[in-house]
């Protein structure tokens, strides 16, 4: 099952009342960016152990490393998007 959330505010709402697998997010969003997102994410004792996978179209190596020292385990660009690799990354982090 797919939850989704219209910005960042929302998912972090979201994932304080209901449990979750994985998270999957861009980094450009309202309210409460990804890099933030995955921040407060790591801050919560409960939700730490949370894989954040983000998706997002910044490609520079600076906003790469922004993304994993937030937090995240994995940052996947969209312009190298493929869903094999999405799919994959899902199963090897919440499986």
């Amino acid at each position: 099952a797919v939850e989704t959330a219209v910005d960042g505010v929302q998912a972090l709402q979201r994932l304080g009342q209901q449990t979750f697998d994985a998270v999957i997010c861009d980094v450009e969003m309202p309210r409460l960016d990804g890099f933030a997102l995955t921040q407060a994410i790591r801050a919560d004792a409960r939700l730490q152990h949370l894989p954040v996978i983000l998706v997002t179209s910044l490609e520079r190596p600076e906003d790469r490393q922004r993304g994993l020292e937030a937090g995240a385990q994995a940052y996947i660009t969209k312009g190298a998007f493929d869903q094999d690799t999405l799919l994959k990354t899902i199963a090897r982090l919440a499986g």
